[in-house]
């Protein structure tokens, strides 16, 4: 089978508003633009306190220093 005939089967299967969704990207994606659905993920936002220190400091980038290291060895 196909992807296009796979797709006309799984067409029927959506509800109205994910076909609306799915138009809508695929429109997007035709006229080149940017869906936020290529390249990385989008990240969720941390949770509250997270993002600083026990001493209210913002939390520092501990994957940027770790890769630093690893740099250096």
């Amino acid at each position: 089978m196909t992807a296009k005939e796979l797709l006309r089967l799984r067409i029927n299967e959506l509800s109205e508003a994910e076909a609306e969704s799915t138009l809508r990207l695929l429109d997007a994606r035709r006229k080149g633009e940017d869906t936020g659905e290529a390249g990385e993920p989008e990240m969720a936002p941390l949770p509250q306190g997270w993002g600083q220190t026990l001493t209210g400091e913002p939390m520092p980038n501990v994957v940027a220093a770790v890769s630093r290291s690893r740099e250096t060895h």
